[in-house]
């Protein structure tokens, strides 16, 4: 479903060497052994999660559609519960069509930010679903309480029961006390899954499948690259290269940041996930690569000054379609008043592809900068859940390869507690 070319890192000779710890680490996954075993439910959730439960996000989202003729969704969460939705919606439906269905709110602490969205829902047909796991985060708490007194208003306290979707804790969590005091329906975030795993459930499936991706498909995907790299070998499983190449490139080679590359704005949700996922995982106990993320060709006019001749503490790693549906022609132009004549019948997608192939090589051989390229040949449903998958493993290889808990994020509850504490002081 996916590649991964390596060649242009000039380390993956080194990379047989790990073969050792990759055998000790593929087994400690395999047995539940390691640190932060606990929250490795993802591993087989594809193959655990029941049609019951599909069945049931199907059937709820058919009945905002027909019944309550809802248009419009108000996704309310932050961090995990969002960003895997936002990116699995704009990877297959394209960020500007994306947008027309689905809001997220709970993401931010601004005053603005919430008008806009107000102002684009007043002539629309809306409901939510909000995600928490404990229910205590404060920006989703805000716009949950905001947003549900908002709905209310609009199609009065009856209605509410069939307009609210919840999304939360199997028993624990404040969300809870709502769903038994107004009978709201919900779905269970598992106990094994942490937020930034959580796209494969329905934290990221109810959202994608409002917006009409086909989560049966999602699924398929994650089951076809559990299916895929469950060897321990690395010359057959390209999650373990992958991590093994990172490390490589941050340890030996003594790197500290990791550029996330897309040629396509559809991804850059996609880049948001993977900054979370791997900030969380490994940045812990000093240790650990900053993920940072661009989109070319638009920052190659803005940064692409620096990644080309400034310091060189990064490697970059491309996410890179091989073909686009959409094929878009440069025509003939009589006058040819801008000189592109000479591209008469090529596509846009051609184009781009040029600028990976120029770019890679300036990089590489005049930059000095490590270059790897995951691709693939479809945006679609599969290969999200591939994609998915294959970072699952990708990461928690690096944080045991790290020698930490690649499941755990302590350092997030201090500024919520310092946030907590400045609210209940009295001024």
């Amino acid at each position: 479903m996916i590649k991964l070319n390596l060649k242009y890192t000039k380390v993956a000779h080194k990379m047989q060497k790990y073969q050792s710890q990759i055998d000790n680490i593929h087994q400690v996954i395999i047995d539940r052994t390691g640190e932060g075993n606990e929250m490795l439910d993802w591993y087989d959730w594809a193959n655990k999660i029941t049609d019951t439960e599909i069945n049931a996000i199907n059937f709820k989202i058919k009945n905002l559609k027909t019944i309550n003729k809802i248009d419009t969704l108000l996704v309310i969460g932050i961090g995990g519960s969002y960003l895997g939705a936002k990116a699995g919606i704009d990877f297959i439906k394209g960020k500007m069509r994306a947008d027309d269905k689905i809001i997220f709110a709970g993401i931010n602490l601004s005053g603005s930010y919430y008008k806009q969205i107000e102002e684009k829902l007043k002539n629309r047909n809306w409901a939510i679903c909000v995600i928490s796991k404990s229910g205590k985060t404060i920006e989703p708490a805000i716009a949950f309480r905001y947003f549900s007194d908002l709905l209310e208003k609009k199609v009065g306290k009856a209605k509410m029961k069939d307009l609210i979707t919840v999304i939360t804790d199997q028993k624990k969590g404040l969300l809870n006390d709502f769903v038994d005091k107004y009978n709201y329906q919900k779905f269970v975030i598992p106990d094994g899954i942490g937020g930034r795993f959580s796209a494969i459930t329905a934290v990221g499936l109810f959202p994608m499948a409002f917006a009409g991706v086909d989560i049966i498909k999602i699924l398929n995907g994650v089951r076809k690259a559990n299916n895929d790299l469950k060897s321990n070998k690395l010359k057959d499983n390209i999650a373990y290269q992958y991590a093994v190449t990172r490390y490589i490139l941050h340890k030996k080679n003594k790197l500290t940041s990791e550029i996330f590359i897309t040629y396509s704005e559809d991804f850059l949700m996609l880049q948001e996930w993977l900054k979370q996922l791997f900030a969380e995982s490994e940045g812990k106990k000093g240790k650990g690569l900053l993920p940072n993320s661009l989109t070319y060709t638009r920052d190659l006019h803005s940064l692409g000054q620096f990644i080309q001749e400034g310091k060189k503490t990064f490697f970059e790693t491309n996410i890179w379609q091989e073909s686009e549906e959409s094929e878009i022609k440069i025509l003939k132009n009589d006058l040819d008043l801008d000189n592109l004549n000479y591209l008469e019948g090529k596509t846009i997608d051609y184009v781009n592809k040029q600028a990976l192939k120029g770019v890679v090589k300036a990089h590489v051989e005049n930059g000095n900068i490590a270059n790897i390229i995951i691709s693939f040949k479809r945006n679609d449903e599969l290969t999200l859940g591939y994609l998915w998958y294959f970072f699952f493993i990708a990461v928690t290889c690096s944080g045991y390869l790290l020698k930490i808990n690649p499941f755990n994020q302590p350092g997030v509850e201090i500024y919520k507690n310092n946030l907590n504490k400045n609210l209940r002081i009295k001024k």
